[in-house]
């Protein structure tokens, strides 16, 4: 065969533009002894196809075994959930009873313990006095507590002589674009 051939037969290969006829050509030059050193590279990735088919060949085909497994597999699963589903309806079920149970049960010992609350007092003049007189001890144990803040008061008078100066202080932040142009004009000199 010639060497030009072989050439074109495997740039149309490498292209994926060569027939199945061309292929053979190129498979039956491979498979001879005299091959020219530069196609060497080509028929190494030839004869690796060539293996690579063989062993697709010799390997057994397991569809059927997986299909089977497949199908034995859905039977199986789907007898488990209805019994999964049946139990976990029962399940909710008694929670749902025990929880009403439990809730009506709360109810009725809420009511038992609950207070009943009374009238104390007979007329509510009476009482208007009781409660006024609570109120007035409650306010004379907070002034009490009141006492001792008298001194934070002094300190406040004291702070508040010293708010002038902060009059004076907004007075030197109006001067302070003075400032600016005292800088500027170093540099312009």
């Amino acid at each position: 065969m010639k060497l030009k051939k072989i050439q074109t037969l495997l740039e149309k290969y490498y292209n994926g533009q060569s027939s199945l006829e061309e292929e053979e050509e190129l498979k039956k030059y491979f498979d001879n002894e005299n091959i020219d050193s530069r196609f060497i590279v080509d028929r190494d990735i030839f004869l690796y196809k060539r293996e690579l088919q063989n062993d697709i060949a010799e390997t057994p085909d397991l569809s059927d075994q997986i299909w089977a497994q497949i199908k034995n597999s859905k039977e199986q699963t789907n007898k488990k959930p209805r019994l999964n589903y049946l139990i976990l309806k029962i399940a909710a079920g008694i929670v749902i009873i025990l929880s009403i149970y439990f809730f009506t049960k709360n109810q009725s010992i809420i009511k038992k313990t609950e207070i009943q609350f009374a009238d104390t007092y007979d007329s509510p003049s009476e009482a208007y006095e009781k409660t006024k007189k609570t109120l007035l001890y409650v306010s004379q144990l907070l002034n009490k507590g009141t006492k001792h803040l008298e001194s934070i008061q002094k300190l406040e008078t004291g702070v508040d002589k010293l708010n002038s100066i902060a009059s004076f202080n907004r007075g030197i932040e109006k001067l302070e674009p003075i400032t600016k142009y005292n800088i500027a004009d170093k540099y312009i000199k």
